[in-house]
């Protein structure tokens, strides 16, 4: 059997199957803004933004990591020498200044009706420091599954960024009332998971970090559920804002929260490995209910689709 390729290992470092996560969140919060895909050249500009920053964060974590993989993960790309570590730092470094640079650029690319804006460079310079910080010197702290919340909540944040067209007089005018709260959904969630993740190889199991981290994602997803009710009336919904889109996001939660409980009762290195990959998957099917309340089947059932290529490529690579 040959070898598995350079570009194998390079999607081994970047975790290829959560790109998908990133590509469904920021996609849903431009559509929470647009309520439909134009202007599709911000989207494409600011998508793409998402997944050099998201990238960028994943190498430089094995570049920051590589002493400890050494030990715990000698298999790992960089610690194998399957790709230099001179390699790894430029093309984490260099993966973090182009995606500050196309979310610059893409808040100034034509669109009618939208003057240009500085928001999504702000968001993007914001998320490449929580980035750094969290790969860095906060790794090992108990800051860290807030940092990562942070990185998930901007990076939400960023895809609404390229779509805003009012005049901003202060910090709470940067973004309306539900968007910050649907990010916020976000952000918690991914908190809580990142929580969890942290003792997903723990032998033992019995940390109270994962009963905690669970009922923090849960909060995530009530913040979700709850997220309609905080915009300006007029916003044309295309599902109901108080029962079925809450209802959607209670039905996509319970699956996370069942292998949580799974987990919790029987704490096997592989349950809580499963649970880490179907909670970090599910940010695409929480990303669809966004997209079914603000535009519509049509963009739910594609961010849905998603879903297929993160668990196929989750089979071959790991998602943490």
């Amino acid at each position: 059997m040959s070898s598995p390729s350079t570009l194998f290992r390079w999607a081994q470092l970047v975790r290829l199957p959560n790109t998908f996560t990133i590509i469904a969140d920021v996609t849903a919060a431009f559509l929470l803004v647009a309520q439909g895909g134009q202007p599709v050249v911000r989207l494409v500009a600011v998508v793409l933004a998402g997944i050099l920053l998201y990238w960028a964060g994943m190498v430089l974590n094995d570049v920051f990591d590589i002493e400890k993989d050494r030990v715990e993960r000698p298999g790992r790309p960089l610690p194998a020498g399957h790709i230099s570590l001179p390699a790894a730092r430029r093309a984490g470094w260099g993966l973090l200044l182009g995606g500050v640079v196309l979310a610059a650029i893409s808040g100034y690319l034509p669109a009618d009706g939208l003057a240009g804006s500085w928001r999504p460079a702000a968001v993007a310079i914001v998320l490449a420091i929580m980035i750094v910080a969290y790969d860095g010197p906060f790794k090992g702290s108990p800051a860290a599954p807030l940092l990562m919340g942070l990185c998930r909540f901007l990076s939400f944040l960023l895809g609404a960024s390229v779509v805003f067209s009012d005049p901003m007089t202060g910090l709470a005018d940067f973004a309306p009332k539900h968007v910050w709260t649907f990010a916020a959904g976000m952000g918690v969630y991914i908190m809580g998971v990142t929580n969890m993740a942290r003792h997903e190889a723990d032998q033992q199991g019995r940390s109270p970090t994962l009963p905690i981290g669970l009922v923090v994602a849960m909060a995530g997803a009530v913040l979700l559920a709850l997220a309609p009710s905080m915009a300006p009336a007029g916003v044309a919904w295309r599902v109901s804002p108080d029962r079925g889109f809450p209802m959607l996001v209670g039905l996509i939660a319970v699956a996370v929260f069942v292998r949580g409980i799974r987990a919790i009762l029987d704490p096997q290195p592989v349950n809580l490995q499963m649970l880490i990959r179907v909670a970090v998957l599910t940010v695409i099917p929480f990303s669809a209910a966004i997209a079914l309340l603000a535009a519509g089947p049509v963009w739910a059932i594609g961010i849905f689709a998603l879903v297929v290529p993160a668990i196929v490529l989750s089979a071959r690579f790991r998602v943490t």
